[in-house]
């Protein structure tokens, strides 16, 4: 077995020279496993331990294939770039399961692929997996939304609750206004493209100097951050109810209307 893990580890390094990743980690991340495609085992495995170049390698030979395999769900739903950004932030994100590298942090989750299929195979479906839940969500979201709607309809609501509800959704709004200026300036710039224009994550990523990962990696953690702080200020106010008042928020805030966001670039 040893003999065939320095036979696989030398054609890996003949295919991806600038990856320099050892053969006695690779051994490590082979285990006693016989993988039908080492070669992406191995790409995959030195990705899992952050080295740039694998992702890199990664990046430049198998996004085509991946961008090829989930066109036809991306035409219902995401485009196709943004599934694969997405795809890809979550291979990089941290392996609860993983062991704790020289570095101090956890083994990326990409070392949960194990050279069965093809590695381009493995992230199209990754990325199909979160179209599909996208799908699924907007489609209970319009569900809640025709619901709400015919129970507004029926039900007059009295000038009290309406009141209430404006008040609310102002202070949504203000609430929303000071999360969102407190993210640092490339985030403020990330969100506003996307979601104010709607440009797509790509294009945005381009724009500001970000890779299409990052791209996905800085939008969670914003999102995140604003959730965080909305949460501190009112527990009640990231439910499912919000999704509509952030979207007027959006457009309704100050900071964005004065101009205050800025671009890095």
């Amino acid at each position: 077995m040893a003999e065939l893990i320095s036979t696989w580890f030398q054609s890996a390094q003949e295919r991806w020279p600038s990856v320099r990743w050892t053969l006695v980690r690779f051994g490590i991340h082979v285990g006693d496993e016989s993988p039908r495609h080492p070669l992406d085992l191995f790409l995959g495995g030195a990705a899992s331990e952050w080295l740039d170049s694998a992702w890199t390698a990664i990046y430049s030979e198998f996004r085509p294939e991946v961008l090829r395999r989930v066109a036809r769900i991306a035409r219902r739903g995401e485009p196709a770039e943004d599934l694969w950004s997405d795809a890809v932030a979550k291979l990089m994100s941290e392996d609860s399961a993983g062991a704790v590298l020289e570095n101090g942090r956890r083994a990326a989750r990409i070392r949960r692929f194990r050279g069965s299929v093809p590695l381009p195979s493995y992230i199209a479906v990754i990325a199909k997996r979160i179209a599909v839940d996208k799908i699924r969500r907007d489609q209970v979201a319009m569900q809640y939304s025709r619901t709400t709607c015919c129970d507004a309809m029926a039900i007059q609501a009295s000038p009290d609750e309406v009141m209430g509800e404006q008040e609310c959704a102002r202070r949504f709004a203000e609430q929303f206004g000071n999360a969102f200026a407190a993210l640092p300036p490339l985030r403020q710039a990330l969100l506003s493209l996307v979601f104010g224009p709607g440009m797509a994550k790509a294009d945005a990523g381009r724009i500001l100097g970000l890779r299409d990962y990052e791209v996905s990696r800085e939008i969670k953690a914003s999102v995140q951050s604003l959730r965080d702080r909305l949460e501190v200020l009112d527990p009640d106010t990231w439910s499912i109810m919000s999704t509509e008042t952030w979207t007027r928020a959006w457009t309704e805030l100050d900071v964005i209307e004065k101009g205050d966001i800025r671009d890095e670039t």
